[in-house]
């Protein structure tokens, strides 16, 4: 009777145990829950950001909606707000002075947002499509990855984005 009374317990404790880690498991990885209401806001603040930056080309205006340790990873854009502003003056408004920028989808979940856009060096230019993902920090933008295409010859540009 003792050896019964022995596995018995034995078998609660590693249910109990296994219950438990069970439990830890799950709260470890349940989603957070997800602030619909920032994430409108935090699409706002990107979207006039890429704007007033990419469209208006008002780098001072731009400066005061980055946080001044910006981080930009597309090649050859420097590091911080400042070094990534000069470069992209540089390298993309001084040469193409008609550059636009037209967002065809936006989306958020927690401080990211991605802009899917279709843009353009010069009006007769077939452009390219750009994925961009910023993070947000702080009512700023902090931090930015892209990914670009070229619009293939013989490919309607509208096809990459409807």
């Amino acid at each position: 009777m003792k050896t019964n009374h022995k596995q018995m317990n034995k078998l609660l404790v590693n249910s109990a145990l296994t219950m438990a880690l069970t439990i830890l498991t799950f709260m470890a990885t349940a989603q957070k829950k997800r602030d619909l209401k920032q994430e409108a806001i935090n699409k706002k603040i990107v979207e006039k950001y890429f704007y007033t930056f990419y469209n208006d080309k008002d780098v001072e205006k731009s400066r005061t909606m980055m946080t001044p340790n910006f981080i930009n990873h597309h090649p050859g854009a420097g590091s911080g707000a400042e070094a990534s502003l000069k470069a992209i003056k540089e390298h993309l408004f001084n040469k193409f002075p008609d550059f636009k920028v037209f967002i065809k989808r936006i989306a958020a979940e927690g401080n990211l947002v991605w802009i899917q856009c279709y843009t353009q060096d010069t009006p007769q230019d077939r452009g390219k499509m750009s994925m961009d993902i910023f993070r947000v920090e702080n009512g700023k933008v902090a931090e930015h990855w892209d990914i670009i295409q070229a619009v293939p010859e013989g490919i309607d540009p509208s096809s990459m984005y409807n």
